[in-house]
């Protein structure tokens, strides 16, 4: 089960860093509930004070490598 909760967190973030890519009205908040329900999955993995900061680690490393992966090249002249 605690297999199922972390992989299920994982795709939690994914999905989040992925809706504010375009980052309209109704994504931000889409995006903010699947952050929460990733966070309740970390929760009940590591307990409280860990699974905040897990969630939140782990939401701004996942977010740094959608960006890398996923951005889009600018080219300054």
């Amino acid at each position: 089960m605690t297999y199922f909760y972390l992989t299920l967190g994982c795709l939690l973030l994914v999905a989040t860093s992925l809706l504010l890519r375009n980052a309209t009205k109704v994504q931000r908040l889409l995006s903010l509930a699947t952050f929460v329900l990733a966070l309740i999955c970390f929760i009940t993995v590591y307990g409280s004070i860990a699974g905040v900061f897990v969630a939140t680690a782990s939401g701004l490393l996942i977010g740094l490598l959608t960006a890398f992966i996923l951005g889009k090249p600018t080219i300054n002249i």
